[in-house]
């Protein structure tokens, strides 16, 4: 029986519970999204996650608020 893949979501919920920062190019070449902030609003809104946006760069850096 093959092994049900984890969703997008679930793949970066894991990646920033690890302690480690997201970025836009990052998440197309680890998860191959181009939809970073919707997940994150996802996570966000239904998960109660605490991620805080940096936005001091051209793009944006998510990373989870301990």
């Amino acid at each position: 029986m093959p092994r049900k893949r984890k969703s997008k979501i679930e793949r970066v919920r894991t990646y920033l519970l690890s302690g480690k920062k997201l970025t836009p190019k990052s998440a197309l070449t680890r998860f191959g999204t181009m939809r970073l902030a919707a997940i994150i609003h996802v996570l966000r809104t239904s998960f109660n996650m605490n991620i805080e946006t940096d936005t001091s760069k051209k793009y944006a850096t998510y990373s989870l608020v301990s």
